[in-house]
């Protein structure tokens, strides 16, 4: 049976720096002519959902960066801005699985080192603006040299160095919000049919949200 004079998980989670940072920014955030909508939306069941989620996010992250003090201790400023950055992104984010990401990048941004401050600040970014859905199919089309946005012609025409995508399928929301993002290159004439290309961060940006064990 619990010892109910011992602090929870999550009483522990709350009680800590890192939470306690957290915190304060979210506060700083909630200022300004939205604040008094916040109340009235955490009534909401979505509202309770959210609160839910984020607080175990938070609680597995505040778990982590405590396991590896000693390399929070050393962060270089671009790998503190990939982690505030998505430690941030958690509080506005509604998808468990894009959550979930967000832990990854915290988690593989303790390793990262050849970086530049322009890469980190583009980088963080995209972490807090990119779907789970357009990180899946990232992962997933990264085996291919492009993507193409065709229906009509086979795979095979390619030699498969190419993915192909149906113009009106899923897939296809996540090309475009791909290149929105500045992920995919615009189509170029005489390569491939016009496919579009990844861009050099890609790889760099696979790094930070897969998973250590995929």
């Amino acid at each position: 049976m619990t010892d109910p004079r011992q602090p929870s998980g999550i009483e522990k989670v709350a009680g800590s720096l890192v939470t306690e940072a957290v915190l304060t920014v979210a506060a700083a955030l909630a200022g300004g002519p939205l604040a008094p909508l916040l109340p009235v939306l955490a009534k909401s069941l979505a509202g309770s959902r959210q609160q839910q989620r984020v607080q175990l996010a938070l609680s597995e992250v505040c778990e982590e960066l405590e396991r590896n003090e000693a390399a929070v201790r050393s962060l270089t400023d671009e790998q503190y801005k990939l982690i505030n950055e998505s430690v941030l992104a958690m509080l506005q984010t509604t998808q468990t699985e894009k959550l979930a990401y967000l832990r990854c990048a915290v988690s593989n941004a303790l390793n990262v080192r050849d970086m530049s401050g322009q890469e980190a600040i583009v980088l963080s970014r995209v972490i807090r603006d990119i779907s789970a859905e357009e990180v899946a199919f990232l992962l997933r089309a990264f085996a291919y040299e492009g993507v193409l946005l065709n229906e009509n012609i086979e795979q095979s025409e390619v030699l498969n160095k190419v993915l192909l995508v149906a113009p009106s399928s899923q897939d296809a929301l996540s090309v475009t919000g791909l290149q929105s993002l500045g992920l995919l290159t615009p189509p170029e004439t005489g390569w491939d049919s016009g496919a579009m290309r990844f861009t050099r961060l890609v790889a760099k940006l696979i790094a930070l949200l897969r998973k250590p064990d995929a």
